[in-house]
């Protein structure tokens, strides 16, 4: 039963995907700024205050011997207001925990991902990702100071080519990094069930 349970799950998942390229080609052609595009290149992010969806990120940046550096944290931030938005929370952000806050019920999705340098540096963290790809760029020995965190999804949307686009995005204090630091970034998502 489990297995199926899998396997439907993934044809779900694929059918989901499979239609939602359709209604997003060219969007911001379309649909009065509703869709996933404003324009060629922008995404229609909106804020997540009065939204079902209620962002918190915690940044860990350690040294390369595994020596605390410092801790960020931060809720709220914006979101993609698309039915991808709510695909991506719902197919492929693992096993939700139902909580209850101040008397409302929330589905609660976590995710850690650890970037890359090159990720980094190019602000560009393709968490999911339909089409593999790679960031080659040649790295310098001065610091970063990053302060956005977002949560890309990368596919070849009709219209507007290869995309990495943020699906949800907040910022946290500037931070400062070597090289060397490792980050760990744990994004705990909530959102409102009718």
């Amino acid at each position: 039963m489990k297995k199926f349970s899998k396997v439907l799950l993934i044809i779900t998942f694929a059918l989901f995907v499979a239609g939602s390229a359709q209604s997003i080609s060219a969007d911001h052609l379309e649909s009065n700024g509703k869709g996933i595009f404003t324009d060629q290149n922008d995404v229609n992010l909106v804020s997540d205050k009065g939204s079902k969806f209620q962002l918190h990120i915690q940044v860990v940046v350690r040294d390369a011997q595994g020596q605390l550096v410092s801790v960020l944290e931060t809720s709220g931030g914006e979101y993609l207001r698309h039915e991808l938005t709510d695909g991506i929370f719902e197919y492929r952000m693992g096993e939700k925990e139902i909580i209850t806050i101040d008397g409302v019920k929330y589905e609660k999705a976590r995710l850690t991902d650890t970037p890359t340098i090159e990720q980094r540096l190019v602000g560009l963290y393709p968490i999911f990702t339909e089409t593999p790809m790679e960031i080659n760029i040649k790295t310098s020995k001065h610091q970063e100071w990053p302060a956005a965190w977002k949560f890309h999804y990368c596919a070849d949307f009709k219209g507007h080519g290869l995309q990495c686009i943020p699906i949800f995005s907040t910022l946290t204090p500037t931070v400062s990094l070597e090289e060397s630091d490792v980050v760990t970034v744990q994004w705990t998502i909530l959102r409102e069930l009718n």
